[in-house]
């Protein structure tokens, strides 16, 4: 992959190409890279480890043989690991006790763009890189399915303008300008499937310029839905699903108990293949199960039943790419990089409490702190919030502690203090630890399936998977 000013590498590479833009000589073709953003080796265990429980609680923990009790992801035909380090010189950190250097933790635009166009980048450069201080637009592996006559999609957990899917689509010097990455998304990249969050940056009455990107998306033949139901409807491309205002959608945990009208990951993805699949050049589409990085961000203990909902979608893209009437069909699925530090066991405690992150029943950050703002008024309050919400009673977490002074902890403290207090106290009690609030630079792991898949079969790092996949499709 290559700028796209002055040597676009994959462009050059790319063959001649009819009068309608159309590829004559390549095969038709498909490849889907599924991205859990902030995927660590310990998520993928940790989510295995539930998996087994949740199967089969009374034969745990000697089900959790991936033979037995395996995730999707162990059903790619190639594992690997994949690198995942910046280029920009500033995150290069000097570790003063060891007296030496070492790769910086990259963050998701950088992350994204990697992958996608098969450069390394600074962190917060959206497809794209710097030379001179000046930002250099990049081709990335979507523009160049577009350009061969692929169908395109893009769908995620997050805003559909976050900056996992916006590397894959756009080109601003900084993940932020969300604004621009939507406009661009709809005025000049025209992806067939959009599906995440994220209505206002679309709505003219929320942008701060007052462009109408919804109408402008209808004037180009979108269909626009706004809820689950909606989309189950849809039958053709383009259509821009957008299921929040400002957020990204809620975690699985806490769609499971409230309902609502957002779709889930699976459902998501499920509806992205049916309609991408209409295109008989084939196709390329970008998945993203984006809130795994968010639960590490809050060091969440509903981390591993994201990455679970995540797990479920990848089966849906192996079953469909594992169909006998199918277009040959190369998976990707890896991680951008991993956020939290995640780690099974602490404290010097060989076990995690599979049974009680099991029975939780809400995230702490989105499900169990705002009904404590909202409803809790004393400590009876307290606990049936606990109880009612959470999955759990009070006292299971600290009996070291009565509950009065867990509910003034709470409620003297700063506005923000529940949260730590309750997830603190709840990952303790379940025994998942955390190391930071952002991202670690661990290599992330890599699984591919289908056409070309066994480049992926060793360690690599995240540069080399664009010019893989491009070559899967044709296009190089």
């Amino acid at each position: 992959m290559g700028a796209l000013t002055g040597t676009a590498a994959l462009s050059e590479r790319t063959r001649a190409k009819g009068e309608d833009g159309s590829t004559g000589e390549r095969d038709p073709s498909n490849a889907v890279m599924f991205i859990f953003d902030g995927m660590g080796p310990t998520q993928v265990t940790g989510s295995r480890y539930l998996k087994a429980y949740r199967d089969d609680p009374d034969q745990f923990p000697l089900n959790a043989d991936p033979a037995e009790a395996g995730l999707n992801l162990d059903r790619h035909s190639s594992h690997g690991t994949m690198t995942t380090f910046p280029a920009d010189p500033n995150e290069v950190v000097v570790d003063s006790a060891a007296g030496a250097t070492s790769p910086g933790a990259i963050d998701c635009a950088a992350g994204a763009t990697g992958i996608g166009a098969g450069v390394k980048t600074y962190n917060g450069a959206i497809g794209g890189i710097r030379e001179d201080d000046e930002f250099v637009p990049v081709e990335t592996i979507l523009e160049a399915a577009r350009d061969a006559g692929l169908a395109t999609g893009l769908v995620t957990t997050t805003r559909i303008t976050h900056a996992t899917p916006a590397a894959f689509a756009a080109h601003v010097p900084h993940r932020s300008m969300e604004d621009e990455i939507a406009r661009q998304y709809i005025e000049e990249t025209e992806v067939d499937v959009l599906l995440g969050g994220g209505k206002d940056y679309f709505d003219p009455d929320e942008r701060d310029d007052g462009a109408d990107l919804l109408g402008a998306a209808e004037e180009r033949g979108y269909e626009i839905v706004e809820t689950a139901g909606d989309l189950s409807g849809v039958e053709a491309a383009p259509v821009l699903g957008l299921f929040t205002d400002d957020s990204h959608l809620d975690y699985h945990i806490d769609r499971q108990r409230v309902g609502g009208t957002q779709p889930g990951l699976v459902e998501m993805t499920e509806k992205a293949l049916e309609l991408l699949s209409e295109c008989e050049a084939g196709f390329f589409l970008m998945v993203e199960a984006g809130r795994v990085d968010h639960c590490g961000h809050k060091n969440e203990p509903a981390i591993l039943d994201e990455q679970l909902e995540g797990d479920e979608a990848v089966g849906s893209v192996l079953d469909f790419a594992r169909d006998d009437s199918t277009l040959p069909t190369t998976v990707v699925t890896t991680a951008d990089h991993e956020c939290g530090g995640l780690s099974l066991a602490r404290d010097g405690i060989y076990n995690v409490d599979y049974e009680m992150v099991d029975r939780l029943t809400a995230s702490v950050t989105e499900g169990i702190n705002p009904a404590i703002e909202e409803e809790v008024e004393d400590v009876e309050d307290l606990d049936r919030v606990m109880r009612e919400v959470g999955g759990f009673e009070l006292a299971e977490l600290d009996r070291n502690h009565p509950e009065g002074d867990l509910y003034r902890s709470i409620d003297l403290g700063p506005f923000y203090s529940g949260m730590p207090v309750i997830r603190d106290l709840l990952n303790r009690k379940v025994l998942l630890g955390f190391t930071s609030h952002g991202h670690t630079g661990v290599d992330v792991p890599l699984y591919a399936d289908g056409p070309n898949a066994e480049f992926f079969n060793t360690a690599r790092d995240n540069t080399d998977i664009a010019d893989v996949v491009a070559d899967a499709l044709g296009l190089v």
